[in-house]
């Protein structure tokens, strides 16, 4: 008899932590030949249809009833796509991952009502432990790190999703330190440390202050702090606001110390709030287009140093960013204030469900939750797919209380009708995916100026590659450099709308002066100078134009203007550009001095 209950309650758990694991196991996915993210993204469309498949006959045996957060989600989902839609954008890939995600969360809304919730946690704390180990044996040198710069990247592309991916975990691992029983307790505690050993070698402030919030609630919860500070201050006005005060300088000591450990890349963080700030402005309602922002902020970014009141200290700091770093400024930007009001009610919907439903375990996942978001102001985690799954499943288990069942029928079809689109989304993917292989290889071609052999695989490529703007770029160079610059700059068009990167504009700016048309070469130049003002390159070129156009004032002023300028990163290349334009100068100066005799002997 005792053995039949264990069954019953056992089994569900194990297949439960199975399929939630193989959903957040799509971290690990690491193949060089891909690249990082691509890997992760196409182990995510094999995983997927297995898990979708194995949650059907789970939502026969056991459904549930649907909640606002659920309709939210789906009507969030609905609006982003329609937004596309309407706004012309070519982030394809994006936008299908978008629509896989909302499938996700559905499953693991299936998934955390069909066992208790220690199985969920159970994955996603082996799955951060995993991590953590990772990480500990890159910074002894045991296995390699995925980014040249860093030795700390995890299983991830760099040190910043990592971060966030440990953060996302630690607070709900605290939790079970400090409440579960002994085997439990000492496990997560094992946990606990790595995460305390590997997070701060990150050197990810982001993380950090998530990571403070997150397990700050955890012990609030855990001590009854408010409890404790309502009874201080009611007996102890005097002490309570001393203690209030002391803490508030040691917190505002704290972030200024953060603040100024890496105050460039603060600094150049606001700067993309502030230009971001001007795409809200000039699109409030519905943004600028869902995957629109990279583009449109190069040309916002262009339109705000076009301005002459711009600090030198800002141009410093400017770069081309993929992301706004704000992963609620990005939302806004690219959705509008629709957009970011449709997902803040996913969020204080899922929160609420947590604190009224009486969850035992509210407090880890709703520190978990806080940690993740304090994380997603600083950083671009929706950006990252595992990221992204791991927030789906914090939000998907907030209503995962055991309320009252509902519908077998509905459950079922509505599971089943989650198929078409994931069977419409990963077909082909096995074709894309030899696509993104062979791009890849043929990326030692283009990096060795093979052009003519690249330039017609590159064509090939192109129907299925086209939403990416690195090929686009890349396509439209061989072109360019197989003289073929009007092509080149129809390639390049599309990059720019998907890319803020100057280079695109400097080709386009080349494509131009080769075709002889010097005002819209001019025009190219101009952008890419003021979308990121501490490069040199494009007033190189511009002063280059210009003197090949006979402008011979516009060139001397240009190269004089470069000279003037304080690169970002100085090297050879910089030092090169500058001795050419003190000889540009020289030797019209020259010229002047010295003027070539017309008249009759």
């Amino acid at each position: 008899m005792r053995f039949r209950e264990h069954i019953k309650t056992y089994l569900p758990g194990i297949v439960v932590f199975t399929l939630v694991l193989l959903l957040l196991s799509t971290a690990f996915a690491v193949d060089e030949t891909l690249g990082n993210r691509v890997a992760k993204i196409f182990c995510f469309y094999k995983i997927i249809i297995i898990v979708s498949l194995a949650c059907l006959p789970l939502a026969w045996i056991r459904p549930f009833r649907f909640t606002i957060t659920d309709m939210l989600v789906v009507l969030y989902v609905g609006y982003t796509l329609w937004n596309f839609h309407y706004s012309g954008s070519a982030a394809t890939t994006r936008a299908g991952l978008l629509v896989l995600v909302a499938v996700t969360y559905f499953l693991f809304r299936r998934l955390t009502t069909f066992a208790p919730l220690g199985f969920t946690h159970a994955a996603l704390l082996l799955t951060g432990a995993i991590e953590a180990l990772w990480g500990l044996a890159q910074l002894y040198g045991f296995t390699p790190s995925h980014h040249s710069r860093f030795e700390l990247t995890g299983s991830f592309f760099n040190p910043g999703p990592y971060s966030g991916f440990l953060v996302a975990v630690l607070p709900l691992t605290l939790y079970y330190t400090l409440t579960a029983r002994r085997f439990v307790r000492v496990l997560s505690g094992i946990v606990l440390v790595l995460f305390i050993l590997v997070l701060p070698a990150t050197m990810s402030r982001g993380a950090w202050l998530a990571a403070m919030a997150g397990c700050s609630y955890v012990l609030s919860d855990y001590f009854h702090f408010r409890r404790h500070l309502d009874s201080l201050y009611r007996k102890h006005r005097m002490y309570f606001t001393i203690i209030s005060a002391s803490l508030l300088l040691v917190a505002t000591g704290l972030l200024t110390g953060i603040y100024h450990m890496k105050k460039e890349s603060a600094d150049g963080r606001w700067l993309i709030w502030k230009v971001s700030s001007t795409l809200v402005f000039s699109h409030p309602a519905t943004g600028v287009g869902f995957g629109n922002f990279p583009g449109a902020y190069g040309d916002a970014q262009a339109a705000y140093f076009s301005a002459d009141n711009r600090s030198p200290q800002e141009e410093l700091v400017a770069d081309a960013p993929e992301t706004a770093f704000n992963e609620f400024v990005q939302i806004t930007t690219e959705t509008g204030i629709i957009g970011l009001l449709l997902f803040l009610g996913i969020i204080f919907f899922a929160l609420r469900a947590t604190c009224s439903a009486g969850i035992t375990r509210q407090a880890g996942i709703i520190g978990s939750l806080v940690a993740f978001l304090v994380f997603a102001c600083f950083s671009y985690p929706f950006n990252v797919l595992p990221l992204l799954i791991v927030f789906t499943l914090l939000v998907a288990q907030c209503p995962a209380s055991r309320i009252s069942t509902g519908s077998r029928w509905i459950t079922a079809l509505f599971y089943l009708s989650l198929l078409l689109p994931v069977y419409l989304i990963t077909t082909g993917s096995e074709t894309r995916e030899q696509a993104y292989r062979r791009w890849r290889s043929e990326q030692l071609y283009f990096n060795m100026q093979i052009f003519e052999r690249t330039v017609d695989n590159y064509r090939k490529l192109y129907p299925i590659l086209k939403d990416q703007p690195a090929f686009l770029f890349e396509y439209g160079q061989c072109l360019s450099r197989t003289q073929q610059p009007e092509a080149s700059n129809r390639i390049l068009e599309e990059a720019a709308h998907l890319s803020s990167d100057p280079m695109i504009h400097n080709i386009m700016g080349k494509n131009y002066q080769t075709m002889k048309q010097y005002t819209q070469a001019e025009s190219a130049f101009l952008k890419a100078s003021r979308m990121v003002p501490n490069r040199l390159y494009p007033l190189y070129l511009l002063a280059q134009m210009y003197n090949e156009s006979g402008q011979i004032d516009k060139a001397i002023s240009t190269a004089r203007l470069l000279l003037e300028k304080v690169p970002k990163v100085p090297s050879s290349a910089t030092e090169e550009m500058k001795r050419d334009m003190q000889k540009l100068i020289k030797d019209h100066q020259h010229e002047h001095a010295n003027p070539t005799y017309h008249g009759q002997l």
